[in-house]
């Protein structure tokens, strides 16, 4: 009798059958069959027929991998992954092409890191319409803002509707109680939206859950249809040409039988032996690696960590990136020594960084692997790479996770890091941070009145003051110019001073931020800052109401990174135009 063979998955059926027993050895190997042929057609798995005593074919040999790089392995597995089930040559190259051209959306050849921001972009604009679109049923008489009334009243409607879907279905009836309740607990949910505090939610407050830095990092790090590692000559772009020559060469090896057809245990063995070919060429990251250029370090040289989101400090530079960002300082004192030091920066924002002290000639390379990283000072060679997202300071809660990930990857275990949410002074030789200080030549003007006001307010967001800096004296990797107009609250004092906008007192309570330790307060009494209200906080803090309204004069543009969530609220008499960079703010009308 016939044995069955269902090779796609390794499976052999051997049934013994005799004479006397035909009719049943028949209808236990034809069930079986038809049992298998039926539960795999999906698959289009294969079946060979094999006589009685005949041994199954040899199970299938990988391709030689063992000439492959690092790329090629990862380019290998991605390529792997995209196969389902068995397909030919020509349908695997077509869907890799495919996505080639859903990932190159800018109508230059070539997928660049511009590609990446467009898509970038609208993912971040899908996650914005999601998260505005309960917003805006809530908006019932589309002024921008949603109310508590207005949240009561959808409430009740929305609870009355479940009422009457109840009562259809269940024969209950709920308790006027219960329905209040309903009521009470959608406007608190909804109303968690609100920052301020004041019971309303506006549009930058409803799209504040969506974390634009981390989609972009994440787009441009791990990329989109195609990743990275398909750049095959690591020039910045990934081009139809070097796409397919490495499809073919790839394909080369899964073919193993050379029938222009992969199949599932092609693809299994294959695998198998990228896998033992990555052990071999060794792979620092462990299986996590996407396409992630590490400095070359010497064993010798100490290997620092900057972690963090962002220096203290302000400046009036701006980088020639995506989203226009605020670029601030952070100052690095480095202390004599004989060693030579590599500083990786894992910063979340743009950020200068001022090298300072008797050793800054021992830093010798610089690399920023995340956001935007310059250099004030010292003689440093300079990268940024979009790294792996482990090593991004994105999880800067988790102290020394950047230093631990880039120890590994670099086979050390001797990484020490300074890890802060924001980095002010930092001092190599003992690894502390002092994020409240003001940084050394600070620019903030000295103010009296309304203006102090504003200086005041500007600290407790960025302690570390203003820093005026010569962009010709800044090392960069890209472009960097300086602003028109300094950003945030300066930015406003700066239009104030030429009789564009004018400060005035407003209602108390429109802003409530914690101020951080050792902030120099000098607010002057006067009748413009009455409202401003100082309290005590149990951890011995203080907590400050900050008022700030700005009354726009002229046509102006708003300052970078200033937004309603700093109490910044803006009057917009008639007859002015509405400020240019103001879309998502909350406007009052003269």
């Amino acid at each position: 009798m016939a044995a069955f063979r269902h090779s796609a998955a390794h499976v052999t059926i051997l049934p013994k059958c005799y004479a006397s027993v035909v009719t049943m050895c028949a209808k236990s190997i034809f069930l079986p069959v038809v049992a298998l042929i039926m539960g795999t057609s999906a698959l289009s798995a294969e079946i060979t027929f094999i006589r009685p005593g005949e041994i199954p074919p040899n199970p299938l040999e990988a391709s030689d991998m063992s000439a492959l790089d690092l790329d090629a392995i990862y380019r290998g597995i991605d390529l792997l992954g995209r196969i389902r089930s068995r397909a030919s040559r020509g349908m695997i190259g077509t869907a890799v092409m495919n996505d080639f051209a859903k990932d190159d959306i800018d109508g230059t050849p070539g997928i660049t890191v511009n590609d990446r921001d467009l898509a970038a972009r609208v993912e971040i604009s899908q996650a914005r319409a999601r998260a505005a679109q309960p917003w805006a049923a809530n908006d019932l008489d589309n002024d921008g803002i949603v109310t508590r009334d207005e949240l009561l009243v959808v409430a009740r409607t929305k609870t009355e509707a479940t009422a009457r879907r109840q009562r259809q279905t269940r024969s209950i009836e709920l308790t006027d109680e219960q329905r209040e309740a309903l009521v009470l607990d959608y406007v608190a949910t909804f109303l968690g939206r609100d920052l301020d505090g004041d019971n309303t939610v506006t549009y930058a407050e409803a799209i504040a859950s969506v974390d634009e830095e981390r989609i972009l990092t994440r787009i441009r790090t791990e990329g989109g249809a195609l990743k990275p590692i398909w750049d095959v000559n690591d020039d910045g772009v990934i081009n139809e040409v070097e796409v397919r020559l490495s499809i073919e060469r790839l394909l080369d090896l899964f073919d193993s039988n050379g029938d222009n057809v992969v199949n599932n245990d092609e693809v299994q063995v294959s695998r198998k032996a990228l896998f033992k070919a990555r052990a071999r060429v060794g792979d620092p990251s462990r299986g996590k690696r996407i396409k992630c250029t590490l400095p070359e370090v010497p064993r010798t040289a100490e290997v620092a960590v900057l972690q963090g989101n962002a220096g203290s400090a302000v400046t009036n530079l701006k980088f020639k990136i995506p989203n226009d960002p605020v670029v601030r300082m952070t100052e690095v004192f480095v202390p004599k020594g004989e060693t030579d030091i590599y500083l990786i920066a894992s910063l979340r924002s743009p950020t200068v960084l001022r090298m300072m002290g008797p050793g800054v000639e021992r830093v010798k390379a610089v690399v920023g692997v995340a956001a935007q990283v310059a250099l004030a000072a010292g003689n440093a060679e300079l990268a940024n790479t979009a790294c792996h997202r482990g090593f991004l300071g994105i999880r800067v809660v988790d102290p020394g996770g950047v230093a631990k990930e880039f120890g590994r990857a670099l086979g050390r275990d001797d990484l020490r890091a300074v890890v802060a949410d924001r980095l002010g002074r930092v001092d190599l030789g003992t690894f502390t941070n002092d994020p409240d200080i003001r940084l050394a030549n600070d620019a903030l003007p000295v103010m009296t009145g309304d203006g102090q006001i504003v200086i005041d307010r500007f600290l407790s967001f960025d302690p570390g003051g203003l820093q005026m800096l010569d962009p010709s004296r800044i090392q960069s990797t890209v472009q960097v110019i300086a602003r028109d107009v300094p950003p945030l609250e300066i930015g406003l004092i700066v239009l104030a001073s030429e009789g564009m906008v004018e400060f005035v007192a407003p209602p108390p309570g429109f802003l409530t931020r914690e101020i951080p330790k050792g902030v120099k307060r000098e607010v002057p009494k006067s009748e413009a800052n009455d409202s401003i209200v100082w309290q005590k906080t149990p951890d011995g803090g203080t907590r400050a109401t900050f008022p700030l309204t700005v009354v726009v004069r002229r046509a102006i543009e708003l300052p970078a990174g200033l937004t309603t969530e700093r109490g910044v609220r803006l009057i917009v008499p008639d007859g002015v135009p509405k400020p240019r960079g103001a879309k998502n703010w909350r406007l009052n009308g003269g």
